[in-house]
């Protein structure tokens, strides 16, 4: 009696032991894009704090010392990578070691800038374009490394997490459809996108556009009065119908750019991330995005 009580006691512990709760995963993401799909595949097994607020310039970003206590609790920090968060190795002192993974660079197909400088004004920057999120191929590529880190720390999770990562990246498809559709009515003559700064290579290169920014990689920098100048040329010759100011950026460089050529403006883009209103939700910015662009060049 007394040893089959005890049998039936190493049962219950084990049973209690194999139902225990697993501890939500705790992930702070420092891109909007990255808040979205953590919360797309995770869904209730996650606690994601999104430090970049909607709207907020991720170049000009800097965590303050509240964010810096959460990024120590953190289970896993997610950044865009690839040069857009300038600040990331002030992390290295409160990031626990192998927590704080760079996206971007796990990516294919990473562009570098479009902008030339130098003394001649022929070389481009050699360094990579870290904008990823406006390449669909990139998003989903995302999706994929994302899933993967969050079923590295948390293995009981994983299947979990790989069928709601499928969900995303077939939303992702649809999304891809409906973007080739608008894109295809609108001539190739007409696919030239002039913006304040080199945020849309990803999208150009999927539908197929020329770019044309005022400035480089990061709102941040300054403009150089001879690439002002090419762009001012360009409009002119190849007789480009709009232009388009950035939510998030300064845009005296396009009020110039209109005042010299009398170009109208085609509408204001989201370039650096989720914002409010029409641009909420990744789906719903590349559609505001694409919409503004097509509409505006038509």
């Amino acid at each position: 009696m007394i040893l089959r009580l005890f049998i039936l006691g190493l049962a219950l512990a084990g049973s209690l032991r194999s139902e225990s709760p697993v501890a939500p995963l705790r992930v702070v993401s420092l891109h909007t894009v990255l808040t979205e799909i953590v919360r797309s595949v995770g869904g209730s097994r996650v606690e994601v704090t999104g430090l970049v607020r909607p709207g907020v310039d991720p170049h000009l970003f800097e965590p303050t010392p509240a964010d810096m206590r959460l990024l120590e609790q953190a289970d896993l920090v997610l950044a865009g990578g690839l040069g857009l968060e300038t600040y990331l190795n002030r992390l290295g002192a409160v990031v626990v070691p192998g927590r704080l993974i760079e996206v971007g660079p796990r990516l294919p197909g990473l562009l570098q800038g479009a902008v030339p400088h130098g003394p001649d004004f022929r070389q481009i920057a050699e360094e990579p374009d870290p904008h990823w999120w406006h390449g669909l191929t990139q998003v989903q590529a995302a999706v994929e490394v994302v899933a993967g880190e969050m079923s590295r720390l948390r293995p009981a999770r994983a299947e979990e997490f790989a069928r709601n990562a499928a969900a995303y990246r077939a939303r992702l498809e649809e999304l891809r459809e409906w973007s080739v559709a608008l894109v295809a009515g609108l001539p190739s003559d007409r696919r030239h996108l002039v913006t304040t700064h080199d945020a849309f290579g990803y999208l150009a290169r999927e539908h197929g556009f020329a770019v044309h920014p005022l400035i480089g990689l990061s709102t941040a920098e300054e403009a150089d009065a001879r690439q002002l100048a090419r762009i001012i040329d360009l409009i002119r010759r190849h007789r480009i119908k709009a232009v388009f100011a950035e939510s998030s950026s300064q845009n005296r460089l396009v009020e110039a750019v209109i005042r010299e050529t009398g170009v109208r403006l085609g509408g204001t883009l989201h370039a650096d991330g989720l914002g409010a209103d029409e641009a909420q939700t990744y789906e719903a910015l590349m559609r505001h995005n694409l919409t503004i662009i097509v509409q505006a060049l038509r």
